[in-house]
């Protein structure tokens, strides 16, 4: 006999899963009300919003999802869920997500309906969040495969041999074991009657659907490579400690991640492979400036990167965004690029006048910033921005009087 519980993925998720624990808490919600002393479900409750084979009404289909037999029922769907969902909702999406797990949890239903009334001896109304959740496996096995699974497991023969200990296996194998395991103890008719009963036809119906909606749906597959690198990163945590080579497979999913970009500095520099690094951020395009401008900054400004991979007026949004942060000097050094590589241009214009303004309002610099003012008046005489110029050449001439 054996027992195996997974507690835990090595598949960081970059976003908080609020549709998985909305999920959670609403069952749990549920559970205190529909159960006598928080131990067992209401007779009546299971009557009436259990989900009998071709017995019960239609609404029942989706009440039945949110009930659960007893605590042990519930703990053990919660933690399912847990441990699987918040990845499967990073990649979906919320809304997405909770499409999957509605669906699939109804066709798991319907699986039962056909396969499981009719293969055991007496119909078991279904009840839970079995269905859902199998159908949640499914969507981590497709998208998934190859990610580490731990799972805590309890080997025993009678009282001859007992051994515990932690698993570390890929999701293909321990999922794919469990499915196995529905399909074998529902064929065997191994459900009861009352509400302690397994639906595994529910199960094995909810885990195929959710893996053929994200094949229609054409979710991404990571790689054993990219699973490799997670896996890597969930032990490090420190993305800086990770081998370059691990990272790179990492922006394969993400090539925009700036967490992934500033780690990768460390071990580039140290490999001497600083062309790497530069190569990764010119793939990650202008999106990076959005996200993570103060690294972009510090590429350009502090490792010497190349500029030209941004047109004017992303450098001139970068050096806005650095001023916004409160990186005048840094703001100013990109000005200054934008003046240097594209004379003549609406964006040196702009960046002439803003960098004037940034002397002016952090420092009080009145030399620095008259002497830009001057560059703009002398470049673009009949600019757009030569009128502004010339009110704040009167406004620094008026303060700097006094």
């Amino acid at each position: 006999m054996f027992f195996l519980l997974p507690y835990r993925v090595k598949n960081p998720w970059k976003q908080f899963p609020y549709a998985t624990v909305s999920i959670i808490g609403l069952n749990v919600l549920v559970y205190l009300f529909t159960t006598q002393y928080l131990l067992v479900i209401n007779e009546s409750v299971l009557n009436n919003y259990g989900c009998s084979p071709g017995a019960t009404p239609v609404y029942t289909l989706f009440t039945s999802m949110f009930l659960h037999a007893d605590i042990m029922h519930l703990a053990g769907n919660m933690l399912f869920l847990w441990v699987f969902g918040p990845p499967v909702e990073d990649r979906l999406g919320p809304w997405l997500y909770l499409l999957v797990y509605f669906a699939a949890g109804s066709v798991g239903t319907f699986a039962h309906a056909m396969l499981g009334a009719s293969l055991s001896a007496k119909p078991v109304p279904v009840i839970g969040a079995s269905g859902c959740i199998s159908g949640v496996l499914g969507a981590y096995w497709y998208m998934y495969s190859w990610s580490k699974v731990c799972v805590a497991y309890l080997v025993w023969l009678f009282i001859v041999y007992v051994r515990a200990g932690i698993w570390e296996v890929e999701a293909a194998y321990i999922i794919g074991l469990f499915f196995l395991m529905d399909v074998l103890q529902g064929m065997l008719g191994r459900m009861a009657a009352d509400s302690g009963g397994v639906a595994n036809f529910a199960h094995v119906g909810g885990l195929i659907a959710g893996a053929l909606f994200c094949l229609a749906l054409g979710v991404k597959r990571d790689t054993e490579y990219v699973s490799e690198a997670k896996a890597m990163q969930s032990d490090i945590k420190d993305l800086s400690m990770m081998p370059l080579h691990a990272l790179l497979t990492m922006l394969e999913e993400d090539p925009c991640n700036p967490e992934i970009l500033r780690a990768m500095v460390r071990p580039a520099a140290s490999l001497n492979q600083l062309d790497v690094l530069k190569k990764a951020v010119a793939a990650a395009g202008a999106e990076l400036i959005d996200r993570d401008p103060k690294f972009v900054a510090y590429y350009l400004l502090d490792l010497r990167g190349d500029p030209r991979i941004y047109q004017s007026f992303h450098l001139l949004r970068l050096a806005g965004e650095l001023e916004r942060l409160g990186s005048p000097e840094q703001a100013i050094a990109i000005y200054k690029m934008i003046v240097s590589m594209y004379p003549g241009s609406a964006d040196c214009e702009a960046a002439l006048f803003r960098m004037a303004q940034c002397y002016w309002r952090y420092w009080r610099d009145a030399v620095s910033a008259k002497n830009c003012l001057r560059d703009l008046a002398s470049q673009f005489p009949n600019g757009t921005m030569t009128p502004y110029g010339r009110m704040l050449w009167n406004e620094i001439s008026a303060q700097s009087q006094h």
